[in-house]
């Protein structure tokens, strides 16, 4: 930088600051860019999230009350998750049964 003009120096200078000014701008815009994209992304995830079923088209009809009791189809049962009222018993003596071993 010896051999440069005053001029030619605040001209590198000028260059160098408008370079670095466009540079920061670009990073901001890009920076607000993603996220807006993030954002969209977001709101697209929660509208389409798997395990939220549109309900069918055609839905059944509420039966009629007044039909008779023998034309309905018989309703099958679930299995109930309703644990035990005493825990199942052992083939031995039923006492408790002591594990050993482990470390």
């Amino acid at each position: 930088m010896h051999g440069m003009a005053p001029g030619e120096l605040d001209s590198a200078r000028l260059r160098r600051d408008l370079s670095l000014l466009l540079r920061r701008r670009l990073t901001l815009y890009a920076g607000i860019g993603a996220a807006g994209f993030t954002v969209l992304l977001s709101v697209l995830a929660a509208t389409t999230a798997p395990g939220r079923a549109t309900p069918p088209a055609n839905t059944p009809a509420a039966a009629d009350p007044t039909a008779n009791a023998s034309q309905q189809q018989p309703v099958e049962q679930q299995p109930s998750f309703v644990l035990p009222a005493q825990a199942p018993q052992n083939g031995s003596s039923g006492g408790p049964v002591a594990i050993s071993g482990g470390s």
